[in-house]
C-alpha cells in the first residue's frame, strides 16, 4: 500500500525530548512541535544498503519552503533533530534519539530546500 504523505513536516531539536519510544515521542516540559510550511509535497525514500558492518537503512526527506533567512532551522541546522511526519493513516517519525536527522539546507532567495538525512542500522 502506498503512503500518501500530507503537507506537512514538524520537527523538534534532540535537546527538546525527554523520551522517545518507537510509537511516540514525549518533549519536555515548556516545548513544541515546530511546523515546517512546505510548498509541495515532502519527498520521502527509504533503503537498505550493505556496509562493511552490515545492512543500513538511509531515510531522506527533501522539502521546499518559501525563503525565509529567519527560519529557525537555518539558524540551528547544526543541530540534531527528529522529524513528525503524516500520511493519510498514520503519524510516523523520522530519526531516534541514537541516529537522529541531520538537515542540510539550500536557498535562492526564492525557495529554502530543505534536505532532511538519517542513518541507521537495518
Amino acid at each position: 500500500m502506498a503512503k500518501i504523505i500530507c503537507n506537512s513536516i514538524e520537527f523538534v531539536f534532540l535537546s527538546e525530548i525527554r523520551l522517545m519510544v518507537p510509537d511516540n515521542v514525549i518533549l519536555k516540559t515548556g516545548h513544541d512541535w515546530k511546523k515546517l510550511n512546505v510548498k509541495e509535497k515532502p519527498v520521502y525514500r527509504s533503503e537498505i544498503n550493505q556496509a562493511d558492518a552490515g545492512p543500513v537503512k538511509e531515510i531522506s526527506v527533501t522539502a521546499v519552503t518559501d525563503f525565509n533567512t529567519d527560519a529557525i532551522l537555518k539558524q540551528f541546522s547544526g543541530f540534531p533533530i527528529i522529524l513528525r511526519m503524516k500520511t493519510n493513516m498514520t503519524t510516523f517519525y523520522v530519526g531516534s534519539q541514537e541516529y537522529p536527522v541531520i538537515t542540510e539546507i539550500s536557498d535562492d532567495a526564492i525557495f529554502d530546500t530543505y534536505a532532511f538525512k538519517c542513518k541507521s542500522p537495518a
